[in-house]
């Protein structure tokens, strides 16, 4: 099914991976010019270095200041999310050393508060230098047949691309593909 299910970035095919349809309940009625205002509110910038993750819009074509690509009827919007990856036994190694040396410098053990102000000072001081991972998420509305088709695996992440700058506020059902598809 991945083959007639296509989109372009820059000058590269990209295809649909895994495929989550909904069918929407009632016609969109979207002015593109309105759509590429309410994208921008909520547009996909990089994470800062105390950001823990970042979620928004960004282009489907590199170096376009559009936020979504139409063609005819469809749509297709990219939502993107970045997030800085701190592994657990990295930020509790910090912590223990932390703690171990206050307990010593002062001579007694300290209370649960003090060691979660010590674990978000670490996580604060870990953050800048944390690997970040990158995912995107293809949107892509056919407004002819009042379907929205969303490239995940999972339906939470279907769900959270949605929800992004309140995709969603147009009812969505769920709704299971024909296997005979036609392109457009």
């Amino acid at each position: 099914m991945s083959r007639i299910l296509p989109y372009y970035e820059g000058s590269v095919t990209m295809w649909f991976k895994n495929l989550m349809s909904y069918r929407l309940t009632k016609p969109l009625d979207w002015d593109l010019n309105e759509l590429q205002r309410q994208l921008s509110d909520c547009e996909f910038h990089p994470c800062g270095s105390q950001d823990q993750s970042k979620f928004g819009w960004e282009s489907p074509l590199k170096g376009s200041e559009l936020l979504y690509l139409s063609v005819g009827k469809h749509i297709l919007l990219v939502a993107k999310k970045e997030e800085k990856m701190l592994p657990a036994n990295v930020v509790k190694r910090e912590l223990d050393e932390r703690i171990e040396s206050l307990e010593q410098k002062e001579n007694r053990k300290l209370k649960k508060t003090e060691k979660q102000t010590l674990k978000d000072d670490v996580v604060m001081n870990l953050l800048p230098r944390a690997f970040t991972k990158n995912q995107q998420t293809s949107v892509w509305i056919d407004t002819e047949n009042n379907l929205v088709h969303v490239d995940a695996a999972s339906s939470k992440r279907a769900e959270d691309a949605l929800a992004l700058n309140h995709l969603v506020r147009y009812p969505l059902c769920r709704w299971l593909l024909p296997m005979n598809l036609r392109p457009f």
